[in-house]
């Protein structure tokens, strides 16, 4: 037992700051929502869900498994979908407040804190075509409206120049293709 205590100390020498600040921040996560879900039942099956879709995309390593991940995403359903971004997003480090409504729920699916970004509202869309510019609109107005620093359009569809350019007006950053590939597979949050 006394070897295994020095074992451990011996690699937590070798872990940076960074790591353990994202290991804490995901436990406070997860233990934050498990009060505010408790008593929905049907989100926290879809949080449960999420997890499993993770693993299994995660468990994705022939080549072209980014294009199989897509179109496994795209398939699952709409609210398990949005609590999969949820969990990449508590898995890369980000302090995760899920939604207790999936409608009615104002435009945003959820909020995010992280040391660097701030509070930003998170809204994902399982596209298999292009985004909505009013979609963007609209959540563009909730950012506005709830006073966040910024937002987060998670999706996996195609976004055009006219949506792009009604992203960088509105402080929203778009994760999709490379950047949500990264997010599922890596753990990394990068915009």
């Amino acid at each position: 037992m006394n070897g295994s205590i020095r074992t451990l100390g011996a690699s937590c020498k070798h872990t940076s700051p960074s790591v353990w600040l994202r290991i804490c921040i995901r436990l406070l996560s997860r233990l934050v929502n498990a009060f505010r879900l408790a008593g929905l039942h049907k989100h926290v099956r879809n949080v449960r869900r999420s997890r499993q879709v993770l693993r299994a995309i995660r468990g994705f390593s022939e080549p072209g498994m980014a294009g199989r991940c897509f179109s496994y995403l795209r398939k699952v359903d709409a609210l398990v979908f949005e609590e999969v971004v949820m969990s990449a997003l508590e898995d890369a480090g980000a302090l995760v407040l899920r939604s207790r409504r999936y409608s009615g729920d104002g435009g945003v699916d959820g909020v995010v804190w992280t040391p660097t970004h701030g509070w930003i509202a998170v809204q994902v869309k399982r596209y298999s075509g292009h985004i909505d510019l009013q979609h963007v609109l609209a959540f563009a107005h909730a950012i506005r409206r709830g006073n966040f620093d910024g937002g987060m359009l998670v999706h996996t569809g195609r976004s055009g120049g006219a949506v792009r350019e009604a992203m960088r007006e509105s402080r929203i950053a778009l994760i999709s293709g490379e950047q949500l590939r990264r997010l599922m597979f890596e753990r990394q949050l990068e915009w």
